[in-house]
């Protein structure tokens, strides 16, 4: 399943991120954990991701700004993005989709619905190709 996928999971909260880390490692994936947005763009000019978990409220800059940054950014504009955030409401996940997220899954998340919901769109991002997404 992982072969080397390497996922970027961004959250201020430290128990989220371990736990996400911890999931996403146990599946077998490669994975960075930071806990902001600047933090998230360099992690990504400096390194290639498959895909980001980003984290909607954080300080300083939050995940909708550095959504927009990753779109903006013609090298990761392709990356596939999930939004991670408590906000569940339909109106939350509607902004998501409307901004670029590939999905948006609600915290606290289901463990066995995150793997599968990850893996999906790791399907969908290879059968896009390479060229079709940011990071590579």
């Amino acid at each position: 399943m992982g072969e080397s996928v390497r996922i970027l999971v961004v959250d201020d909260q430290q128990d989220i991120l371990d736990l996400t880390a911890t999931v996403l490692r146990g599946a077998g994936y490669v994975v960075e954990a930071v806990s902001s947005g600047g933090d998230a763009l360099r992690q990504l000019s400096q390194q290639p991701f498959d895909l980001v978990l980003l984290d909607i409220n954080m300080p300083e800059m939050d995940g909708w700004e550095t959504l927009r940054i990753i779109r903006a950014d013609d090298a990761l504009a392709g990356l596939p993005v999930v939004m991670f955030s408590v906000k569940g409401e339909l109106h939350d996940k509607v902004h998501g989709m409307q901004e670029g997220a590939q999905d948006y899954i609600t915290k606290p998340f289901v463990i066995d619905e995150l793997l599968e919901r990850v893996e999906q769109i790791l399907t969908v991002a290879r059968v896009a190709g390479p060229g079709e997404r940011g990071g590579h």
